[in-house]
């Protein structure tokens, strides 16, 4: 079962998603896109391509798709 926390940090990833990222990593006003965004972060080394790799998986996982329906 998720914690309280989780959920509450999902529902304020789905209602404000830049908020989210932009308190945890530099992101300049005007990328907007994910892919913009994802590269930034990696052109910048603010991430690496191996949390991007991790990031797609839990992206693909059902379970996962299931708290952001």
């Amino acid at each position: 079962m998720l914690n309280a926390n989780l959920l509450q940090m999902i529902s304020q990833f789905k209602s404000n998603p830049m908020q989210m990222l932009a308190s945890k990593y530099n992101i300049p006003q005007g990328i907007n896109s994910p892919q913009d965004i994802v590269q930034h972060l990696l052109n910048t080394g603010q991430i690496s391509q191996s949390q991007v790799n991790s990031a797609m998986q839990l992206k693909n996982n059902p379970e996962i798709q299931k708290l952001f329906r």
